[in-house]
């Protein structure tokens, strides 16, 4: 809930000012007639990454209050995808040519569907899951186990997909089924393998990101970004206080 109702909070924020800016033109690069392109500037900026705070704050020196780590965590695991659909939702509506204030509630209207049916397809694929590992030997046999188990986590990404839903959110939300129903139905080589291969491909994943943003920044030589640049960091601060 903190995670959906603050990102949209922050999409809108983010969104309407940048528009404001572009009108007053005091940013030229922005088309003041058009909301729907900086609402999809808004909701690409509103997702927040705070690694840095979770490592901290799981620092065993500091005993931090584990639920309150555990809504951070939370929020920032699930703002991500709330955004993607944010973006993708708006991406849909946008158009350099015609704007109408009723798109806004029909993009509103996408979301929450898109957002519901998302939730459902990761929820039930998940209990599938846990349902098939639960009734079968599937512990006997560790490779079969964690290949299985990495099949059925890109089994409900692409189903959703399909669906054009959010693959992410569906698969947000089929790890936690996973996480709290299948966890108990695997052997121990299967628990340990699977922690250790998705911590892998996680932590890769993030450092090719993180390296190809980098190589994005600095690699761009035409464009001097450091006003809007500002402007951005100073607004997301100011919209995270509030």
């Amino acid at each position: 809930m903190y995670a959906m109702i603050g990102t949209m909070i922050s999409t809108f924020f983010i969104g309407v000012f940048i528009l404001l800016l572009g009108k007053y033109s005091i940013v030229s690069t922005v088309d003041s007639s058009n909301l729907m392109e900086t609402m999809l500037f808004g909701a690409l900026i509103s997702a927040v990454d705070p690694v840095a705070t979770l490592s901290i704050m799981g620092s065993p020196e500091l005993q931090c209050d584990q639920l309150l780590y555990s809504l951070v965590f939370g929020e920032s695991v699930l703002n991500d995808a709330i955004a993607i659909v944010l973006f993708r939702t708006f991406l849909k509506f946008y158009s350099h040519n015609n704007m109408e204030g009723h798109d806004i509630p029909l993009a509103l209207w996408e979301f929450l569907y898109v957002s519901f049916l998302s939730i459902v397809i990761g929820t039930l694929l998940g209990l599938l899951a846990s349902f098939i590992y639960r009734h079968s030997r599937l512990n006997e046999y560790p490779k079969f186990e964690t290949s299985l188990l990495f099949l059925f986590c890109y089994g409900c990404y692409a189903a959703a997909e399909a669906a054009q839903m959010s693959g992410i959110m569906a698969l947000f939300f089929n790890g936690m089924v996973l996480s709290h129903y299948n966890s108990v139905n695997l052997s121990r080589a299967a628990h340990v393998a699977s922690e250790h291969i998705f911590s892998t491909l996680a932590t890769l994943s993030e450092t090719v990101v993180f390296l190809y943003m980098g190589a994005v920044s600095f690699c761009r030589r035409d464009y001097n970004c450091s006003l809007h640049l500002s402007i951005i960091v100073c607004e997301t601060l100011i919209n995270r206080i509030f």
